[in-house]
């Protein structure tokens, strides 16, 4: 199944996603000098007070490249430490603005985002996130089934303990889910299961455009130069 972030069809071949974390690289970005398919705006990073962070975020999509935005809770990786509920204004002011957002599965606004979403004909990814280890292939076919029933695009990271957590990640992209996967690994291990799980189908392959935003995560660039060779 493909779907469409912006003009980018997402689903058929891997697609590069550029993560901005700091204000400065928002203020500053040039597409010119990114490697990526897609950019997203960490704005639980970047910070919510940033002045005009979504006339930034609308610019860079007016340089031809969809933006996704996320303010990632800290239970998953994030910088959000209010409330869930008063994330749901950014939400929606970016689903009413850029390509597609990110709500982890977890929340309770992604129902109602989800539903938002699609009368904008606006895709919401799902995201699942477990910074301690792999859960089984079971537990994460579970949170899976859950997920594509509200998401437009499910996505998984999970720290890679062992080579057998590889396999249990790879064998989720085995399957159809009736939405695309992203499948990533975090720690020692992050880069090279990226790239092969790039190669295996992950429809989204996050790589980092100013500073790293999850162990293990390579570049932007990096990720470039192992599914397409040098630019």
């Amino acid at each position: 199944m493909t779907i469409r972030l912006g003009q980018v069809e997402i689903g058929k071949i891997p697609r590069v996603v550029g993560t901005l974390s700091s204000a400065a690289a928002l203020l500053g970005f040039r597409r010119a000098a990114a490697v990526c398919d897609i950019v997203e705006v960490r704005l639980d990073q970047i910070g919510v007070q940033t002045d005009d962070w979504l006339s930034h975020s609308k610019a860079i999509e007016a340089q031809g490249l969809p933006v996704i935005f996320t303010l990632r809770l800290a239970a998953e990786g994030g910088a959000w430490r209010r409330p869930d509920e008063e994330r749901a204004g950014f939400y929606e002011i970016a689903l009413e603005n850029l390509a597609a957002v990110d709500v982890e599965l977890q929340s309770k606004l992604l129902p109602r985002l989800a539903k938002l979403a699609q009368a904008r004909r606006k895709p919401v990814i799902a995201s699942i996130h477990d910074f301690t280890k792999t859960p089984s292939r079971n537990a994460l076919q579970d949170r899976i089934l859950e997920a594509s029933q509200v998401a437009s695009l499910v996505k998984i990271a999970t720290m890679i303990t062992r080579l057998a957590d590889v396999e249990t990640l790879r064998e989720l992209l085995d399957q159809d889910w009736g939405v695309p996967l992203a499948v990533m690994g975090m720690g020692e291990l992050g880069f090279a299961s990226r790239v092969k799980f790039a190669k295996r189908g992950s429809a989204l392959n996050y790589g980092w455009l100013d500073v790293a935003a999850a162990p293990g995560q390579p570049s932007a660039a990096e990720l470039c130069q192992q599914l397409r060779g040098p630019a």
